[in-house]
């Protein structure tokens, strides 16, 4: 039902099919590859506690559709060139690739960065469509997350209904990424 499919590191070795495919990006640390791992029941995506470990896109089955987990961006311990190197695949996934129904943004729920904010803006004027899923809700009361989540749509200039509060590690509100995915 779900599988590890393979890595990437160049856009001319993705497959040529239409099969439909949903793209996790956020920043390095963010909790894509949990995240991943919450909507396929088991720890197939490598998750690290070290930034920027995921330096390839990554494919994955999920029923008759991909899950894709890019490379995080943001504070990655690698080199300038290896942080352009890894920018351009991204750039290129996202504006070449026929197949993207949905780019998830992750983002952690208690600190959006202007990176956030610049790339979600960047993934709407590419004409991507885009629901920002705001991760670690766990770690706040919900007084918190009511208080704070009006301000995070403001900042990000979206609407409540482009975005989820999710927890992957105690799987909160998983089911609604799910409900996405077709």
């Amino acid at each position: 039902m779900s599988s590890f499919i393979r890595s990437f590191s160049e856009i001319s070795q993705l497959p040529n099919d239409s099969i439909n495919e949903y793209c996790f990006i956020g920043r390095s640390n963010v909790g894509k590859s949990s995240i991943i791992n919450s909507i396929l029941k088991e720890n197939i995506a490598k998750s690290s506690s070290t930034p920027g470990k995921t330096k390839l896109i990554n494919f994955f089955q999920f029923k008759k559709i991909r899950l894709v987990d890019l490379p995080g961006y943001g504070f990655a311990n690698v080199s300038k060139s290896e942080q352009e190197k890894l920018a351009d695949l991204i750039f290129k996934y996202l504006t070449t690739r026929k197949n993207i129904q949905i780019v998830f943004l992750i983002c952690d729920f208690g600190v959006i960065t202007p990176q956030d904010k610049e790339t979600y803006d960047y993934l709407i004027q590419n004409g991507l469509n885009v629901i920002v899923l705001l991760n670690k809700i766990d770690r706040y009361s919900n007084n918190e997350i009511n208080s704070q989540l009006p301000k995070i749509i403001r900042y990000l200039n979206i609407i409540k209904e482009n975005t989820i509060s999710i927890s992957s590690k105690k799987n909160i509100n998983i089911n609604k990424i799910i409900g996405y995915l077709k």
